[in-house]
């Protein structure tokens, strides 16, 4: 009697260990038929649901803003609100991206990555929900498509951001990541960056 035990890595790069197969005696071989291990998801339905549960929260602002008429001396605030929150978010996610760049010059680790993108995942929050509720008091011209571009990407900042943090949680609980994830954390990144910068670009021409 003849057996093979077999090892094949799995989809996110651990290791999985397939059970000997027998073979009747007196064949001289054969072929295992072996289930493909199921490919654990980026992210969850339910993660995907949250992420885009931000959208509605926009939505609540940008109907706020609507009805909201305040006094110019909350408005003065509004502002320097706004760009507090700008600094303090777009701050945090540059913190993450450059260790996040420093990992792919071979100069950091992804440990340190997944580890800081942890624990600035609250200022980022603090940065962009204060844009948010900041921005309501701001009067914001919604017939202005370059404003209407800038809540949009105030949007994709907020869907990003929570599937970003499902892919960190996913780094920092694998030794060796899959190149999909790895994918998936250099996508987010790169979209989050543009959001920000997107949104920050659009705040600074619209200033006055």
């Amino acid at each position: 009697m003849r057996s093979w035990l077999r090892r094949r890595p799995a989809s996110d790069g651990a290791a999985l260990t397939l059970p000997a197969v027998a073979l009747p005696a007196g064949t001289g071989a054969g072929t295992a038929v072996v289930a493909k291990p199921k490919r654990e998801p980026i992210v969850t339905r339910a993660e995907l649901a949250l992420a885009f549960s931000t959208l509605i929260v926009l939505a609540g602002v940008v109907l706020g803003s609507a009805l909201v008429q305040p006094p110019p001396v909350v408005h003065s605030v509004a502002q320097f609100v706004h760009l507090a929150c700008v600094v303090l978010g777009l701050g945090s996610v540059l913190a993450v991206d450059w260790f996040g760049l420093r990992w792919q010059l071979g100069k950091g680790t992804l440990r340190e990555v997944v580890t800081t993108a942890a624990a600035l995942a609250v200022p980022i929050w603090l940065g962009l929900g204060g844009l948010m509720l900041s921005g309501m008091l701001l009067s914001p011209d919604y017939a202005s498509t370059i404003t209407l571009v800038k809540v949009a990407m105030v949007g994709v900042a907020g869907v990003v951001g929570v599937l970003a943090l499902a892919v960190s949680r996913r780094l920092a609980a694998r030794t060796t990541p899959s190149r999909r994830l790895l994918r998936a954390g250099l996508l987010m990144a790169t979209a989050s960056q543009l959001a920000w910068w997107t949104a920050t670009v659009i705040g600074f021409l619209n200033r006055t």
